[in-house]
């Protein structure tokens, strides 16, 4: 997603006098409303109190303001985000502070306009009282989050091969876009859809051992934020957060429509692109003085897990891609993760077998994303029509 857009650039929501009321009000049903009576009633009461000519007869007032301020921001977050809703503007994020039943609102209204469509899709973190948006995203952010999951369950695969054990393969299970939710103490429900993850089939349920989430040129903090609250929220084991930033930020280019159809220009783009790829498969993808994809600035794994018997969690960096150029050298990458993360309760591995290391193909994970960042361009070119 190439423009992230924030309450609070950082991450962390700003503070102020108001935060205690502001809480308070968010249990409340927003969008808050004023009658045209009660508006009428407060300026009578108003001008009343500056007739007196005393000083302290204005500090009603300020106490009126301070109430109503909860309402007032939390209708003009709850505005901001029905019109970025509206918009859906492709390669979109949108976080913001609101409360769960203005959560619930966003979420019919979306129903409603969109009806069962993947995107624009609305989901809440009750950790934080955080409503994200995400409309239709790229390419890279898509295919990649998928090629990773695929990456793990390959190696896993594999290893069970060498131990002639192929048939616990089947245990191991993609997690699909389907949407999660989490009820909390105060009844809200946490919901999330994960971009790829793993699962593992005991035989009555499926427990979330890996969940994926990607994001490009988004909030890095968001995305962390992200996985937290599928550690803490969801009982996730191990959560990955993938992070692509695409440098510079993408902008469609204005067109000259007379020839954008015509099979000439077509066959030229795809020929650009596949050299491109050859010359330099992170990036830029040029055609016509537009590009159509710029360079992967920085493919950053990380990998969070929660400690044992404890609430800290603790998180490794790994540095894929750098300034358009692969960092991995070796014919794989260990991002610390091993089979006992994969098998957590089965019994049919052995301890040494549990320990042993999930490395990822370095040739696969390059390859596939590298056909996201050349896919990602092509689609973009596609809907600038």
């Amino acid at each position: 997603m190439s423009i992230y857009y924030s309450e609070v650039a950082s991450g962390t929501r700003a503070r102020s006098p108001l935060r205690a009321s502001i809480a308070m009000a968010r249990g409340q049903s927003p969008p808050a409303t004023i009658s045209v009576m009660d508006a009428a009633q407060s300026a009578k009461e108003y001008k009343g109190q500056i007739q007196t000519g005393a000083a302290t007869a204005l500090r009603p007032q300020i106490s009126i303001s301070l109430e109503m301020a909860p309402y007032d921001e939390e209708r003009a977050s709850y505005q901001r985000a029905f019109n970025f809703l509206t918009a859906n503007e492709p390669e979109r994020r949108l976080d913001i502070y609101l409360s769960y039943k203005s959560f619930q609102s966003l979420e019919e209204k979306a129903r409603a306009m969109y009806g069962d469509a993947k995107y624009p899709r609305v989901e809440y973190s009750a950790l934080d009282s955080r409503v994200i948006i995400h409309t239709i995203p790229t390419a890279l952010h898509s295919e990649s989050a998928v090629g990773l999951q695929l990456c793990i369950r390959e190696s896993v695969r594999d290893i069970l091969i060498r131990f002639d054990k192929k048939r616990l393969t089947s245990r191991i299970l993609p997690v699909g876009e389907s949407t999660y939710s989490s009820v909390d103490n105060q009844g809200a429900h946490s919901t999330k859809t994960p971009d790829a993850g793993l699962q593992y089939d005991n035989g009555q349920r499926n427990d979330l051992l890996i969940i994926v989430e990607a994001g490009v040129s988004e909030g890095y903090q968001q995305l962390k934020a992200d996985i937290e609250l599928w550690l803490r929220k969801f009982g996730c084991r191990i959560g990955i957060l993938l992070w692509l930033k695409e440098k510079p930020r993408f902008r469609f280019s204005a067109r000259d429509s007379s020839n954008s159809h015509s099979a000439t220009e077509r066959a030229l783009f795809e020929n650009a692109m596949w050299h491109a790829r050859r010359v330099g498969p992170f990036g830029p993808y040029s055609f016509n003085g537009h590009n159509w994809f710029g360079t992967l600035d920085i493919a950053l794994i990380e990998v969070f897990k929660t400690e044992v018997n404890a609430n800290d969690i603790s998180s490794e960096q790994y540095v894929v891609v750098e300034d358009g150029a692969a960092t991995i050298q070796a014919d794989s990458l260990d991002i610390g993760l091993i089979m006992g993360d994969a098998f957590p309760f089965d019994e049919q591995l052995s301890v040494d077998e549990k320990a042993l290391p999930i490395l990822l193909e370095t040739e696969l994970l390059l390859h596939i994303i590298q056909t996201a960042v050349h896919n990602t361009a092509i689609k973009r070119y596609n809907d600038s029509f």
